[in-house]
């Protein structure tokens, strides 16, 4: 029978790195909700379980969910709420705020198991969130991989595509992804041509790497601090060290590796069905 724990260990043999079932800093892989010996009659991945998806599993029959962020908004009491470090919050929170116990109390109702795995799934040598986001994008023929390293390593993001305005960029991101919410720093009708294309939150040392290498006209993330890689870019722009910046959002550049993820659980599971469902960009925006 495929429980909750025999998934889990099935995981770690066929995830090929040593598992860390928790960092120093707090941050935990593994079962954070449910019991690990339920039976499990289904596997949904995505970016992070909110109640639609958890009603979406629910109806398709599926109770296990594998999740790159926790369920409740925060990840543990060891720091502020904005960046909290350990794999739950704070029992008070869950205890009295309703919105945490309404979301508890469905997944306690329905059985549910909550796993999260991120840092194990980051450590493989191949990017399965690169993999997937490339994917996504139909950009596997652009991709010029440094031949030394596998071909979706972390540090493999230059890509070469034909030249085209960085504005046209912009909007064939926004149609591929089906999202609203993309931020461009740069001039829209700069010409570009050589990318780096990376997923989640861009950090300062993360745009200093990327420039070593010459050429390169724009970086694509997901996100970025505001008043740290965004003026960053704003005055390499101004600078001409790089011609633009394209932000398609944190859920939209790691959705598409919660795809390639399924993927590859159906490569070693076939008891259950296994479904990605996608969170899906919570934004809207003015025309």
């Amino acid at each position: 029978m495929l429980t909750g724990q025999v998934l889990l260990e099935r995981i770690q043999k066929n995830v090929g790195v040593p598992w860390q079932s928790q960092r120093s800093d707090g941050f935990s892989d593994g079962i954070l909700h449910g019991s690990a010996d339920t039976s499990v009659t289904g596997i949904v991945t995505t970016f992070t379980p909110t109640l639609e998806v958890l009603r979406r599993a629910v109806a398709s029959h599926k109770n296990t969910v594998i999740c790159r962020e926790a369920p409740f908004y925060s990840r543990g009491e060891r720091a502020p709420l904005f960046w909290r470090n350990s794999p739950a919050p704070p029992k008070e929170m869950t205890d009295n705020d309703p919105v945490c116990r309404a979301k508890q109390d469905f997944i306690t109702q329905n059985n549910l198991v909550i796993m999260r795995l991120v840092e194990n799934w980051d450590a493989r040598r191949s990017d399965g969130q690169l993999r997937g986001l490339v994917r996504a994008l139909s950009w596997e023929k652009f991709h010029f991989p440094a031949k030394s390293l596998d071909e979706y390593d972390p540090r493999n993001v230059r890509f070469q595509l034909p030249k085209r305005s960085l504005g046209r960029l912009a909007q064939e991101l926004q149609i591929k992804l089906k999202i609203h919410g993309v931020r461009v720093i740069g001039d829209a009708a700069s010409s570009v041509s050589n990318i780096a294309l990376t997923h989640g939150l861009l950090l300062v040392a993360d745009s200093e790497r990327m420039l070593r290498e010459q050429g390169l006209d724009v970086v694509i993330a997901g996100d970025a601090v505001e008043w740290e890689a965004v003026p960053c870019f704003a005055d390499l722009v101004t600078a001409g060290k790089v011609k633009g910046l394209i932000l398609i959002g944190q859920q939209a550049s790691e959705e598409p590796g919660s795809g390639e993820m399924a993927e590859w659980l159906k490569s070693f599971i076939s008891e259950v069905p296994i479904e990605w469902i996608p969170a899906g960009e919570p934004f809207w925006v003015l025309s």
